[in-house]
């Protein structure tokens, strides 16, 4: 069970739910219509994840290390919906999967988590004109096999700390 926390917070215009899990301040639900008419949708804390993919990731997991995994999963697949050049360079954006994988077969392989059902693309692409990039993105790939160097298979391949994400309260 995770530590989770819920306070009202009030100004003079509005009250927010403000949620806290394993001491990490979720942002705002986003304005629907503001945040999917873009791409890139709305990401007010800056951490390089969308704010609703980011609460579906915290809200529907119970287990620290699958947030964190799904967070850098993201991270990656917000890129890519960034990415102006993403089709010319399909190839060079899919080596940011490179750490994604090799830090979850890391976790398989040496400490016998499978995260492999992690999956954050039902969240990340959720409007017509984010599924039509992905599928053009995976398009521009067709017909190559791409698998991640077996040097990418390292703890350091993660960008969180595994050993803190194990520890957290489940």
């Amino acid at each position: 069970m995770a530590v989770l926390i819920r306070a009202q917070v009030q100004d003079a215009n509005s009250t927010e739910e403000v949620i806290v899990i394993n001491g990490h301040t979720l942002p705002p639900e986003p304005d629907e219509a503001l945040n999917n008419s873009t791409l890139a949708g709305i990401d007010s804390n800056n951490n390089g994840v969308r704010d609703d993919v980011e609460r579906k990731i915290y809200l529907n997991n119970d287990k620290e290390i699958a947030r964190q995994i799904q967070m850098q999963s993201a991270k990656k697949q917000q890129k890519r919906l960034e990415a102006d050049d993403l089709i010319e360079n399909a190839k060079e954006y899919q080596t940011l999967s490179y750490p994604d994988s090799g830090c979850k077969g890391y976790l398989y392989m040496e400490l016998n988590i499978d995260v492999y059902g992690s999956a954050t693309e039902d969240y990340t692409f959720n409007t017509s004109d984010r599924v039509k990039k992905y599928m053009e993105y995976n398009l521009a790939l067709s017909g190559g096999v791409y698998g991640t160097p077996n040097s990418y298979e390292v703890e350091s391949s993660c960008d969180f700390n595994v050993t803190k994400a194990l520890e957290a309260i489940e």
